[in-house]
């Protein structure tokens, strides 16, 4: 008798103590709603935020490594006449507008632009575009701008991150099973190696844009 009454004192002790926790879990649950909320609120944000900057600075810095490197537009020299500063505060920059003669001298632009602030008569190689905007070539300025789209590929994988990590915060179930399949060891691992790749030319050719500057006239 003794030992039965034992056992259900025992019983009867485990059911309140889970019955406790399972009433502190309850109690707990509905705190974390607002820390799940603002975690989900940030991740979003970053994820934006980088994935935006990420997919639209690799986007155009992309566009302009086709003229850079002279693989479309028309090659030729312009010669600054004027410089405009224009906008207030971050949207305030400089454009500069000049004579633009193609090598073949069948192609004259009075009123060619070029983005940044060049001293008035300074000539320079450049490639024109049909929209009458030109761009500086050789190394300097092409590895200038792969220097940025490593950059921009490392803000979208961020990006990328923070927005699952947002989505496994409101779902928790769904995304870890998604990110077990993008994450897998073998996705992990080129993950990796592009990452470091991309920190790799960004060192690279940010030390060569940044000598190829200094070396031009």
């Amino acid at each position: 008798m003794t030992g039965r009454t034992g056992i259900r004192q025992a019983g009867r002790r485990e059911t309140v103590r889970a019955g406790r926790g399972h009433r502190v879990k309850a109690d707990s649950a509905p705190k974390t709603v607002p820390g799940r909320i603002a975690t989900t609120l940030c991740m979003l944000f970053i994820g934006v935020l980088f994935g935006g900057l990420g997919l639209g600075g690799g986007v155009g810095l992309a566009d302009g490594l086709k003229y850079s490197t002279r693989m479309s537009g028309t090659p030729g020299l312009l010669k600054i006449e004027t410089c405009e500063t224009t906008g207030t505060g971050k949207q305030r920059h400089t454009d500069c507008y000049g004579l633009f003669r193609s090598d073949d001298h069948h192609v004259v632009d009075q009123f060619a632009s070029i983005g940044d602030s060049y001293e008035v008569g300074t000539v320079m190689p450049v490639q024109h575009d049909a929209g009458g905007h030109c761009y500086l070539v050789g190394v300097a300025p092409t590895a200038g701008r792969l220097a940025g789209i490593c950059a921009c590929v490392v803000a979208l994988v961020a990006g990328l991150t923070a927005l699952c990590g947002a989505f496994s915060t409101v779902m928790p179930r769904l995304g870890g099973r998604i990110g077990a399949a993008l994450w897998s060891p073998g996705a992990g691992r080129m993950l990796s190696r592009l990452l470091k790749a991309c920190g790799i030319g960004f060192a690279v050719f940010g030390v060569t844009g940044v000598i190829g500057w200094l070396a031009m006239p």
